[in-house]
């Protein structure tokens, strides 16, 4: 988690046409190989903030420094947004399809980076599938696929397992734990659980009911990233300290 910050936010706000306050001027710095999350009451800002730091919007004030090459940035969306009539390995593909550089590599190496994003999340053997005959979680790894296979180093994840069970939720978790180390990845991660926000981070940026606002940017201790650390006295005084945050952040 050394060097120069990957994303670097200095007086992000936004505002939008309509008069709606979204974020009021903030201030982040996301380093290199950090695991990072954004966590807040709903209408806070922790989606819009994303946006802008994948270039998906534009603040209307301050200024943003994305030290990772846009080419290596990838975004998950809240669901899945799959195209149900393409096979699993078509919609991981697209990606590299809209790509000109992949385009001319052609087909046979565009092949290979979808079969290594498949294996990456345990689907290797669903390629040929349609989106119809997975279910919700594999849709999802689906999707994180298809935010590997152009090889990122900075993966920003809008609330991608809010719409799960608990415990697909939970394997998931582990999942991109797990992604985020053999992939050396930095993760800008979105979500409205504590106890979600505890188990996967390095940091948690909390965040103030809107116009969103930072009260609270906290590192998190864990000694190991396992079904031990769930319960642990350590993981649910880190959620208590959570908690009091958001508390604090809605006055």
């Amino acid at each position: 988690m050394n060097g120069p910050p990957v994303l670097e936010a200095q007086g992000i706000a936004r505002r939008f046409p309509n008069g709606v306050e979204a974020l009021s001027p903030l201030d982040l710095a996301v380093r290199p190989g950090e695991f990072v999350t954004l966590l807040g009451p709903s209408g806070c800002g922790k989606t819009t903030l994303l946006r802008i730091f994948a270039g998906l919007d534009a603040p209307t004030s301050g200024t943003l420094r994305r030290h990772a090459d846009v080419d290596e940035l990838s975004y998950v969306f809240q669901d899945a947004t799959l195209m149900p009539w393409a096979s699993v390995a078509t919609n991981v593909r697209l990606p590299l399809d809209l790509e000109r550089g992949d385009r001319r590599q052609g087909m046979e190496a565009r092949r290979d980076k979808v079969r290594r994003a498949l294996e990456r999340v345990g689907l290797a053997d669903f390629a040929h599938a349609l989106p119809r005959e997975l279910s919700g979680g594999m849709r999802m790894r689906v999707s994180i696929a298809r935010a590997l296979v152009t090889e990122p180093r900075l993966l920003l994840m809008d609330e991608p397992f809010g719409a799960l069970d608990d415990i697909t939720r939970q394997h998931l978790d582990d999942e991109l734990l797990g992604l985020a180390a053999t992939q050396d990845l930095t993760v800008v991660f979105v979500t409205h659980s504590i106890f979600e926000a505890v188990y996967l981070s390095d940091r948690v940026i909390v965040m103030s009911r809107r116009p969103g606002r930072i009260v609270a940017d906290i590192p998190i201790e864990a000694p190991s990233r396992d079904a031990a650390f769930r319960v642990s006295p350590g993981f649910a005084m880190q959620a208590a300290r959570l908690q009091a945050a958001l508390l604090e952040g809605q006055r």
